[in-house]
């Protein structure tokens, strides 16, 4: 995979598909916004919607590295620190695909609130292709 600018990152992200954890399943909508902190590291406000329109927020750090042609993300607050593989960064259509190290989490985000039915099962062919059959939630399929 090719080196990913900071730029190439900042924006909003929706998530559109994501495997189940205890923490997102309270969320009917999350988004991302990623800006530029430094030369070397972004800023990531992550935001939860829940059904009744509350928000919760959360600042993280966000850095980018590339090992044996990999693209990682790498989360950090205080102490914390939870790596994921860019599985797939698609800069012309607006599409990230991210995974833990042992691909029990994956996620799909898109610059659009709402992806077609083909483009996400194009997106899940991609995954299933690396780690088999997954089960994904969903709530921003059109």
């Amino acid at each position: 995979m090719k080196s990913i600018l900071n730029s190439q990152l900042t924006g909003k992200w929706y998530s559109i598909a994501r495997t189940r954890n205890f923490f997102e399943m309270k969320f009917v909508e999350i988004f991302l916004y990623i800006s530029i902190a430094c030369e070397n590291s972004l800023d990531l406000l992550y935001v939860g919607i829940k059904e009744d329109r509350s928000k919760v927020l959360r600042k993280l750090t966000l850095e980018i590295l590339t090992k044996n042609d990999t693209v990682f993300i790498i989360l950090k607050k205080g102490i914390f620190r939870k790596r994921f593989k860019i599985l797939t960064f698609d800069d012309k259509n607006g599409i990230l695909i991210l995974s833990d190290k042992k691909m029990k989490y994956v996620s799909i985000l898109s610059r659009k609130s709402s992806l077609s039915r083909e483009v996400v099962e194009s997106c899940l062919n991609q995954i299933e292709e690396l780690n088999g059959e997954m089960e994904l939630y969903s709530g921003s399929i059109v």
